[in-house]
């Protein structure tokens, strides 16, 4: 009796997947769609994404709300008033400023960019790209010194965590190639994110990259976007630690090594492997 009773309990628990929700802010004006038709238009191509699935984020970078380096409160009632029409795009404000390493230089422009946005009426989910946690940059070596020092300076960007309702650490591929670097480095920065984001019951949507960058870039703009497979298997990682999202970003600035503009496409390289993972992921949530 007791056995029976206690098989009938387990099968009462409800089964609960983790959906990993596709954002995109993917600049780019040329793609292909599924009947190997060219097209031309940043409007079209960002429409194509939607209506494929991808959700939308709005990035908004320096200009749009700081005017000499400091928080606009017009420019941010924009973006609020945006967040007002829009409250299922969630708003990420990309503020890369100061020294890391001194988050005197950083704090106080993030805490004013957040508080004016929640002041004036912000109501999409908001966040700030790579600023808790800080990355690991691939400029720096990847060790137990780096990483002790990286947990430490996190807890002084803490917080930021009071503020948002989502965290995005940066697990761009930059220049590298190897998966196990790659996945080394995205494993930590996960987790550090991931502690914070336990912590204030947040979402964790990390910044992912389709292309690599040349080492200088933007100084040459060269960019390499990622092959099918490349992307099959980065993509497969990252969900498989349990996060909310990904924003998958691709620069508007590349260009390819012979000098032409990167076109996106469906049936190929990483948007097929983009969108293979977006079907599977939907086929996953309607079992």
């Amino acid at each position: 009796m007791k056995i029976l009773t206690l098989i009938l309990a387990l099968v009462s628990i409800p089964v609960t997947t983790h959906s990993t929700d596709i954002y995109q802010f993917i600049v780019w004006n040329q793609y292909t769609d599924h009947q190997q038709q060219q097209h031309t238009g940043s409007k079209e191509f960002q429409k194509f994404l939607n209506d494929n699935g991808l959700k939308p984020i709005r990035v908004i970078y320096h200009h749009n709300f700081l005017t000499k380096g400091k928080p606009d409160p017009e420019k941010i009632k924009k973006i609020a008033n945006f967040s007002k029409k829009n409250p299922n795009i969630p708003i990420s404000f990309d503020i890369e400023v100061g020294n890391k390493f001194k988050p005197q230089t950083i704090l106080p422009i993030v805490n004013q960019t957040l508080d004016l946005y929640h002041e004036l009426g912000g109501i999409a989910p908001v966040g700030i790209y790579g600023t808790l946690p800080q990355h690991v940059s691939n400029r720096e070596p990847f060790n137990k010194t780096q990483k002790k020092k990286h947990s430490a300076l996190n807890t002084q960007y803490e917080s930021i965590a009071t503020k948002v309702d989502f965290l995005s650490p940066v697990i761009y591929n930059f220049w590298l190639k190897d998966f196990s670097e790659w996945k080394k480095r995205t494993s930590y920065n996960l987790s550090e994110g991931r502690k914070y984001a336990q912590k204030y019951n947040l979402k964790l949507i990390p910044y992912f990259s389709s292309s690599y960058l040349s080492r200088d870039f933007p100084a040459n703009k060269v960019i390499t976007p990622l092959s099918e497979q490349e992307m099959k298997q980065r993509l497969e990682y990252i969900q498989s630690q349990n996060v909310d999202g990904i924003i998958i970003w691709d620069t508007s600035i590349g260009m390819l090594e012979n000098g032409e503009k990167p076109t996106f496409d469906i049936n190929k390289g990483f948007g097929k492997a983009l969108f293979d993972f977006q079907a599977m992921k939907n086929n996953d949530s309607n079992k």
